[in-house]
This record gives structure tokens, sequence and C-alpha cells, in this order.
């Protein structure tokens, strides 16, 4: 346990705060950003210290209180380190929840998640990498949309949206959060205690065209082609498999420019007695559809109402972490998708895309009820690099899914079997709650 500073308080954290309430601590969310050439220290802080002038709120510290959680302003720097990874949020990143390590040629970025989203660390990653670029090159790189010194405040960069309450039509349904999707027995015949990973690198232009050919989208497309393994590995299923999908709520809750959690999901059912009878075309076209009709506002403000909700009234009914923590660990009783897809895109690296080598992202699941298959698509320098990863001991998903990309004439380099565990978050422990 550690003493945490007497910080100055700001709001309270609804849209994040179910992330400090779980059975054991989250841990990290990581962020590898591989670039040309070994990265250099200082320059690297310098930028850091760049973006926090501009975006101070980048360094908000999470305090407790009778068990709710406040984000609360952090003076104390935020210091870049080479070596591995840290426990944010606690004494050892001097209470900030984001922080920048790094080691060779890779700029690592972790983040404990009850402070922003995806969407918030990779502004955070862009305004960064923009930063130390235009220090190292000495050149101004377009920073348009960054959170740099220089770039205009934008309105409600701080706020949390799930803070607000949205009206909703009353004949909204969630059934699909409701539906059970078929669970990989590979789940629970040999779990690990660690993540393992292998990489497939495609091009860009290569897996587009094939996107086009079926009048699809990429994240349709991707889901057929996971859905197509996983029947290939269990051909005698008719349960339906299902995709869970990370999903932004900021144009939908209005709030374009929060760097803080507003994020849900998209539940997508892949049914083989539907698809059996459906080439690929028609499947990835299927799906599209389906990604559509399920990514409405509804679902978003929905969402928002009922996460802050719940911690309102929680906090009406209970007053101390432990009470809290039986009723807010959300993730306890989380239904367990086949598989996830968590397609990140590129960062934006105008003027310097040339130095980027490739991106990747970790996050560690070892929850029974979450533990899962995880595809996370990164697009860097004209590749696509799908990143399959598990907490199991097979390896088939490797295997079927390379046929399924070869079937479809999608040529690709296969890295080698990696593995990795992100540590706990620092803050939970820090403080004694747990």
């Amino acid at each position: 346990m550690a003493t945490q500073p007497e910080f100055q308080i700001k709001e309270q954290n609804f849209s994040g705060v179910h992330n400090c309430f779980r059975t054991t601590p989250h841990r990290t969310y990581v962020v590898d950003v591989h670039i040309s050439t070994d990265v250099r220290g200082d320059i690297l802080q310098e930028a850091v210290n760049d973006v926090i002038e501009r975006a101070p709120y980048f360094s908000d510290a999470l305090v407790e209180r009778d068990g709710d959680f406040f984000y609360a302003k952090n003076p104390l720097p935020m210091e870049v380190a080479e070596g591995g990874l840290r426990a944010v949020g606690g004494p050892e990143t001097n209470w900030h929840c984001l922080d920048v390590t790094y080691e060779g040629n890779v700029m690592s970025f972790s983040m404990f998640h009850a402070l922003c989203d995806g969407l918030g660390l990779n502004l955070f990653i862009e305004s960064v990498l923009n930063r130390y670029f235009c220090r190292k090159d000495g050149v101004e790189y377009l920073a348009d949309g960054l959170r740099v010194p220089g770039q205009p405040m934008l309105e409600g960069e701080e706020i949390d949206p799930f803070s607000r309450t949205y009206e909703l039509s009353e004949d909204y349904s969630n059934d699909i959060f409701r539906e059970k999707f078929y669970h990989l027995p590979e789940n629970d015949e040999a779990p690990l205690d660690e993540m393992r990973g292998v990489n497939f690198r495609v091009r860009e232009s290569e897996f587009m065209e094939l996107v086009r050919s079926c009048q699809s989208s990429p994240v349709a497309t991707l889901q057929v082609l996971m859905s197509d393994a996983v029947m290939q590995v269990h051909p005698d299923t008719n349960e339906t498999v299902g995709a869970l999908i990370p999903a932004s709520y900021r144009k939908a809750l209005g709030v374009p420019n929060t760097f803080k959690n507003c994020v849900g999901a998209l539940r997508l059912a892949y049914r083989p007695e539907q698809m059996a009878s459906l080439d690929f075309t028609a499947r990835c076209q299927l799906m599209r559809q389906i990604l559509r009709e399920s990514n409405k506002p509804e679902t978003a403000l929905y969402t928002a109402n009922a996460m802050g909700g719940a911690v309102r009234k929680v906090g009406q009914a209970m007053h101390s972490y432990p009470e809290k923590l039986q009723v807010l660990n959300f993730a306890k009783n989380a239904n367990n998708d086949t598989f996830m897809l968590d397609y990140v895109g590129s960062l934006r690296s105008r003027g310097f895309e040339d130095q980027i080598v490739s991106t990747h992202y970790k996050a560690t699941n070892l929850q029974p009820n979450m533990r899962t298959v995880t595809l996370y698509i990164t697009a860097t320098a004209g590749y696509f690099d799908i990143e399959l990863v598990r907490a199991f001991q097979s390896d088939v998903y490797e295997g079927a899914l390379a046929e399924q990309l070869e079937k479809q004439g999608i040529a690709f380099v296969q890295g080698e079997e990696s593995s990795y565990i992100t540590p706990e978050n620092g803050l939970i422990r820090s403080l004694g709650l747990q």
C-alpha cells in the first residue's frame, strides 16, 4: 500500500470506472510502435512534455473516495523510461494512468483503461509521435486535430460522456447482448497464464481488393474469414459463432472530441445454418448488412444510460469499495463471445509515415468468462497486420485462419509465435483496495 498525494479532485469517473472493479486488478493495455531507428529517450521525453503542456488531462490521476473514483489534476512529471512495462496508475508512474517506455526501436505506450479508451490512447500516441519526429527531424509536420502546442482547444475534450442521461425510444431492444454465442472449447481444455499471439502480415492493397470484390467492408470480411476458420475447426457445431467488435460511441453521443472512455461493442452473429448455403462473397455482404444494422445510435444511448445509471444508483446506496465491487464488477457476468475483432486501422503519421514500421496492440484477458481469441488489425506502411492472440495452448486457429486466407488468394507472411502478459494496473493494490 502506498500513500497517494493530495491531488486536486475534478469530476467523477462514470465511463471507465467499471475497470476499477475487477476480481483481480485490470491489466494494462499496451501499444508497441516500432520505428525505423533506435528511439532517442531525450527527444521522446520532450515530445511527451509538449503533449502534456497542450493537454494536461492526459496526465490525470484517479482518486478513490468511498468507493467512487474521480479524475484529479496530477502535477507530477510524466517520466519516460528505458526498459520494460510498468504498472500504470500507481506510484511507479507517479500515479499517471498513461505511461511511455522504450527499448531499442520500440516505443511502448501503456494505459489503465479506467482513464480512457483505445481512441483516447491513440490520440495521445499520435500526438507524441508527431512531436517526436518534429523534434528529431527539425520539421513541423502536419498536426491538425492532434493535442500538440499550437493546436486549438476543441469543445468537449474532457467530457465524460456517461455522466449524462440520454433520451431513448421505448421500443429499443438489446436482445443481441443477451444471446449466447459459441464458446471455443479450447478455452477450457488447456488455459494459459499468459497471452500467445501470431501475426499475419498482408498487403493492404491486396486485402482491400478482396473487400471491394465482395462489396463488403474490412471488418465484415475479417469477421467472415475468422468465423469460417472456427467452422473449419468445429464443423459439427450448430451454435451461433459470435464476434465482439469494439465501437466508438462518440458520434452517437455527440462528443466527437473527448479522450475519455466512450466505447461499447457490437455483437455480430454468424449463424451456420444461414451461412451454409452462401458463397464467400454473399457471406461477406450479409455480414456487412448485419454490421450496419447493429451499429445504430440507440445502442450507444442505451449503454451510456445503463453504465452511468448503475454507477449513480450504487453510489447512492453503498459507500465503500468492497460493497461496490460486488455490484460493479460487470466483467464477472460478461458473455463469452466466440472471438473479438478489434479493427484499429492506422495511426496518423503525416509526413513521417516511412519511419513507422509497425504497430502492435496488447491486452491481457485471462478471466475465464472473458478468455477468447482476439484479432487486432492495424495498418502500417501499406500492410495490414492481423495479430491473432489467445490464452490457451492449442494453435488450431492460426492454422485455420491461414488456410482461409490462402483459400481467398491472399498472400501473407506468418510470424513466429510470441507470448506476453501485461502488468496489473498500479492503482488498486497501491491504494490497498485489493
